[in-house]
């Protein structure tokens, strides 16, 4: 993609989708039980959400519960 073609912008500057996702989000590894990840993905995709949406909605879920 051509230097002056980037739709993402950071702080007015034309940037890669790589710089974009670096300024904009941080990553959360997590570790399940062998077998598990199929299991939540199963789940996940009747839900029509991607995984990372689910996670998160769980998350915030829990806490407000917790709250």
């Amino acid at each position: 993609m051509p230097e002056d073609k980037k739709p993402y912008i950071v702080d007015g500057q034309h940037v890669s989708l790589e710089e974009y996702r670096k300024t904009k989000y941080e990553d959360l590894r997590i570790r399940v039980p062998k077998g598990k990840k199929e299991e939540i993905k199963d789940f996940v995709s009747k839900t029509g959400k991607s995984l990372n949406a689910f996670v998160n909605e769980a998350i915030d879920e829990k806490i407000k519960r917790e709250k």
